[in-house]
């Protein structure tokens, strides 16, 4: 997991030849003026997922992690917090390989994110998006790039 604020994004380019696609497309424009939906990055796999929510209690969020793809998570409006953990320290529920989502249960850390920072969440990353934070409910506009593992992809 990486957690950094979004200036520093040029100093991970190295970890994956994705990610330089991503730092151009942010620098297209406003990233908080896209669309909410998915908006292709490059053409190789990597895509981003634009939406808006209300922040949620922890009662109603679950820890996820995914096997064939890295997340890329950043806010663009309000704040929330995000549960962190590993994934071995958790249990596994089952896979659903279509959406490539792995249901985990176990303890949890947690971080907050604001715009102006980003989060990388690798596949032994376990996360909790969506989480409201002490002063209750805020909307969102969150962008999450989706990072296919493979670099040919």
């Amino acid at each position: 997991m990486i957690f950094d604020q979004l200036e520093n994004f040029p100093l991970y380019l190295p970890l994956h030849p994705h990610f330089a696609d991503v730092l151009a497309f942010l620098q297209k424009g406003d990233p908080g003026t896209l669309p909410v939906g998915r908006h292709d990055v490059n053409d190789r796999g990597a895509f981003a997922l634009v939406s808006e929510y209300a922040t949620r209690p922890l009662a109603e969020s679950f820890i996820e992690c995914h096997r064939k793809y890295i997340d890329i998570q950043m806010l663009t409006s309000g704040a929330e917090a995000v549960g962190i953990c590993c994934r071995s320290a958790c249990r596994e529920l089952p896979y659903d390989a279509e959406k490539d989502f792995l249901k985990l249960e176990g303890p949890t850390d947690r971080l907050t994110l604001t715009p102006g920072f980003f989060a990388v969440f690798y596949p032994d990353d376990g996360h909790m998006p969506m989480l409201q934070l002490a002063d209750g409910p805020s909307q969102v506009k969150k962008v999450v790039f989706k990072i296919p593992i493979s670099a040919a992809a």
